[in-house]
């Protein structure tokens, strides 16, 4: 069983910044274990997609549409023992329960920020995100959080999701030293 941590959460809440603040603390090495699935591999984690220096939309953003079907296949195989990834193309309900299916250790971290915070980021990256669009991204994750945080009470439904806000510095480093926590009770 492998551990998998998804970070989820509208665009502009910093799923990418968040993350790329935690991949400084490691050398990390390009690798593609099946096709479409492009990631980055460091002393037994591999995250899942795309990062380029100065590249504002990273993450799996930068892969294939196609890539959910070829990450379900991945980690029905011999996974990587930490597999972590954030952004659009895995953040499904489907993803999720097939990973839970399968018996991995599933972590979802959801980032958040007030409309207004994220509204302004919008602004300053120069995104024009229809509200069709941001209202559908809004729902998606309502329907991850709304099906994985299950009463503690009831041993059959998950209660796998934490939620943090994201609007600050300090939020990030809180965040990435959860993040390296999930990943070190791993190693």
């Amino acid at each position: 069983m492998a551990k998998l941590i998804g970070i989820i959460g509208m665009p502009g809440t910093g799923k990418t910044t968040m993350m790329k603040e935690w991949m400084a603390s490691r050398e990390w090495s390009e690798d593609t274990p099946i096709k479409l699935l492009n990631t980055h591999v460091s002393s037994g984690i591999r995250l899942f997609g795309k990062y380029a220096e100065g590249d504002v939309y990273a993450g799996t953003d930068k892969l294939s549409m196609a890539v959910q079907p070829a990450a379900i296949e991945y980690l029905k195989g011999d996974p990587s023992p930490i597999n972590v990834f954030e952004g659009d193309r895995l953040t499904t309900l489907t993803f999720f329960e097939e990973a839970v299916r399968l018996g991995h250790d599933v972590t979802i971290i959801e980032l958040t920020v007030d409309d207004e915070t994220r509204e302004q980021r919008y602004r300053d990256r120069g995104s024009e995100q229809s509200d069709t669009f941001v209202n559908g991204r809004r729902t998606k994750v309502r329907n991850i959080t709304n099906r994985f945080s299950g009463s503690p009470l009831d041993e059959d439904e998950p209660n796998i999701v934490e939620t943090y806000i994201h609007e600050t510095p300090e939020d990030t480093k809180v965040i990435v030293a959860r993040l390296e926590q999930l990943v070190s009770a791993t190693n």
